[in-house]
């Protein structure tokens, strides 16, 4: 199945595809949040609307990863020649490698802020002309937000008076930056956040990564994928000694306190990071001393040490506890934006913490 690479957003590709085969609007705004699949589930739907063997979801490639694409980057970076071999269509890998003479793509480019009007224009020239392949043209215009009002405004008459044989996606993260004369012109979708378990199983599978920091990093991804790959670059999260310290809050000093700040909290981007991380804690926490069986049976494999953690202390504190910690942690993190001493707001969250956990007032 080549959309084994598209997670969250199944049902709304098949409405989509099911809707570009029935009765299609002429051109698409996909609005959201950075990194949840946005871009990736348009070039799924041009793939199954210029593939040559079949125009569903069982088109021949995958929109994530073309074993001619990665393999024609891997021999461009050692200087040989492309060797890959596939079996997909020629209009599938010409999709997924950008040549194909029906699809058009642009975005913002390197080093540019913005999506210029001279991209627009080159645009607007070829999906003037007639398919040359496929039975019709398909446009991706990503970074949506980025087009200056010139470029906007030269769109505009394409999406009042477009070609018959054209769809055009185009990829925002919000549509607050674009004309309400373009706005309207659009056939609006909305993509919400994706899942904390979505994306540990992203991480798992692109990256090879161990469940145990895939689940935490997922937490600390705010709903973006492409947030996640960036977390991943870096040092693991202490997930496991932050969980550990909760679990012994109760007996939690100020000298204890003391070290967990300078542990953990010693720098302002650490804070930041690690409050963040416990306040995601909390959160599931929270949605499992509510919601107790229900919310446990939908929670993914991946991080079950910690997940292991995290009920034994959904058992062990009282629910005001645990609110009064993710209200604290939440406050902390405000104040260590606004540029207040890290160490200190951990220290003071930490004794906080302590006093909720022995049910102190």
């Amino acid at each position: 199945m080549p959309l084994d690479g598209l997670r969250g957003h199944r049902e709304l590709y098949a409405r989509l595809l099911a809707e570009l085969h029935s009765r299609p609007a002429h051109a698409y705004l996909f609005a959201g949040p950075g990194g949840v699949g946005k871009a990736l589930l348009a070039e799924a739907l041009v793939h199954s609307l210029l593939c040559e063997r079949t125009r569903d979801a069982g088109f021949c490639c995958r929109p994530d990863r073309c074993p001619v694409r990665e393999a024609a980057r891997a021999s461009t970076s050692r200087g040989a020649a492309p060797a890959a071999r596939c079996e997909c269509c020629a209009g599938c890998v010409q999709v997924a490698t950008g040549v194909h003479p029906d699809f058009i793509r642009i975005g913002r480019a390197a080093g540019r802020t913005e999506v210029s009007i001279e991209q627009v224009r080159n645009l607007i020239a070829r999906l003037g002309t007639r398919p040359a392949r496929a039975p019709m043209r398909a446009a991706i215009i990503d970074d949506g937000e980025t087009l200056n009002l010139p470029a906007q405004n030269a769109l505009l008459k394409t999406l009042e008076e477009p070609p018959g044989f054209t769809i055009i996606f185009l990829i925002a993260h919000s549509e607050r930056a674009l004309l309400e004369t373009v706005r309207s012109r659009l056939r609006m979708v909305r993509f919400p956040a994706l899942a904390a378990a979505e994306i540990a199983a992203i991480l798992i599978e692109r990256l090879q990564l161990e469940p145990e920091r895939a689940q935490a990093l997922a937490l600390l991804a705010r709903g973006s994928a492409a947030h996640g790959f960036a977390l991943a670059a870096g040092s693991a999260p202490p997930m496991a000694e932050l969980l550990g310290a909760l679990e012994r809050a109760a007996t939690i000093d100020f000298a204890a306190a003391q070290a967990l700040a300078q542990d953990f909290f010693a720098s302002r981007a650490e804070a930041l990071g690690n409050f963040e991380l416990i306040a995601r804690l909390l959160e599931e926490m929270l949605c499992c001393k509510l919601l107790g069986a229900q919310y446990a049976e939908d929670r993914p494999a991946a991080g079950a040490e910690n997940m292991r953690a995290m009920a034994g202390l959904v058992d062990r504190l009282e629910l005001a506890a645990i609110l009064t910690a993710l209200e604290g942690a939440v406050r902390a993190a405000t104040a260590v934006e606004a540029m207040a001493n890290p160490r200190l707001q951990a220290e003071s969250w930490w004794m906080e913490v302590a006093r909720a956990a022995r049910g102190e007032a």
